[in-house]
């Protein structure tokens, strides 16, 4: 009913931050009343991970604004072009490299500079949306401090880097995938980067990075999943004001940013979505497929893609699918290796992923505009995934 009525109100034009506050509200009193619903809404809001979602998101959204406002950006994507010679090394790489920054507002540190890079090439606002989002997860795939791929080990108990190991032909596969939409015929630049320009402008960007890797400590002793994120971009902004020589009316004015408050509301309603998931017996489903007769190997894809694209995030995917298969079937390394792909791919095209709607958001573009695009390079790198998985 929940996608049924998000596909319905994308197409009637609503505006996001509206669907994703009506949608999960509507869902929860249709499952389970009043009482149930009130109770999902102040779970969510009670949530630490909730406003640590929020003011990362927030304090994320302010050093974009300052970004753009200041024009850095452009010069910023013109400096990265020069750097990397090719467009199309340069629009698939920024983002790569800025998916390091493991929360969903860093989706919205790539998606001024891919827009800029794009716009020499004339590339659409839909293809961006594919592009930022798709190449932003390219390398998190195979990334072995990724806390999804770290989960998926754990809970199916096959070895850290024996997972790392199977998933390298899919990401190689990814990459390729996406490249007819980013376009083989482009210009490459033949003069230098400037290299001090290109490293101050940076700077933030990669400070805000290392930093929020180097406090991710302080989510635990203060409680508040990527509240080191929070610190670390504040650092980055005070960074940006230095470097760049804006104002602090500059930061004061990234406030009033209405896309900032848009993706406040957007974060919420997507926590509430998620506390409702985990609110209701979803072990039924993977019964009823049993019931059918589907295999283990299709409940290894079908159990995690579903998870994964009704909550928006690869680790309910994994962390639900995986205790149901294993009642059911066991798990082995192909199986763990399936749960994985099936999840993480899965949760990249759906349409309350983060990445997703906060690109879509920052272009303007209407979500169903890059399912064009999403759809086949998602249903063709899981076709690699299964083939791979079931041959090796």
């Amino acid at each position: 009913m929940a996608f049924v009525l998000i596909l319905a109100l994308l197409t009637m034009r609503v505006p996001l931050y509206v669907i994703m506050i009506f949608v999960p509200m509507v869902s929860a009193l249709a499952y389970g009343g009043f009482s149930f619903t009130a109770n999902v809404v102040v779970c969510a809001l009670k949530n630490p991970t909730t406003w640590g979602l929020v003011l990362s998101v927030a304090v994320i959204s302010m050093l974009v604004s300052l970004y753009s406002n200041s024009g850095v950006v452009r010069r910023l994507s013109l400096e990265l072009s020069r750097a990397f010679k090719n467009h199309v090394v340069a629009i698939t790489l920024t983002p790569g490299v800025l998916g390091l920054l493991p929360v969903p507002g860093g989706a919205l540190m790539s998606a001024p500079l891919v827009e800029h890079i794009g716009s020499l090439t004339n590339m659409s606002k839909a293809r961006m949306l594919f592009v930022n989002v798709w190449y932003r997860h390219v390398i998190v795939y195979v990334y072995p401090l990724s806390s999804v791929i770290i989960l998926a080990s754990t809970v199916t108990g096959v070895g850290l880097w024996e997972l790392v190991a199977r998933q390298v032909p899919v990401a190689i596969a990814m990459f390729l995938i996406g490249l007819p939409v980013v376009g083989f015929s482009g210009w490459s630049s033949r003069d230098g980067a400037r290299l001090w320009v290109l490293a101050r402008d940076m700077a933030p960007v990669l400070a805000a990075v290392v930093l929020a890797l180097l406090l991710t400590p302080l989510d635990g002793l203060i409680g508040v999943e990527r509240i080191s994120v929070v610190f670390a971009v504040v650092a980055s902004i005070a960074l940006f004001v230095v470097l760049e020589g804006v104002g602090w009316g500059a930061v004061l004015e990234s406030l009033r940013d209405r896309r900032l408050w848009e993706l406040v509301i957007i974060s919420i309603g997507v926590m509430v979505f998620r506390e409702l998931f985990l609110n209701m017996d979803l072990k039924p489903i993977g019964e009823l497929l049993l019931g059918y007769n589907v295999s283990g190997l299709a409940l290894a894809v079908l159990l995690p893609i579903l998870f994964s694209t009704i909550s928006g995030h690869p680790t309910a995917g994994i962390a639900i699918a995986t205790p149901i298969i294993t009642s059911l079937t066991g798990v082995d390394v192909k199986i763990a290796s399936l749960i994985y792909a099936s999840a993480f791919i899965g949760y990249i095209a759906s349409p309350l992923h983060l990445c997703y709607v906060y690109t879509a958001e920052y272009y303007k573009v209407p979500l169903i505009e890059g399912y064009k695009y999403m759809i086949p390079a998602t249903i063709a790198s899981l076709a690699v995934a299964i083939t791979l998985f079931t041959m090796l």
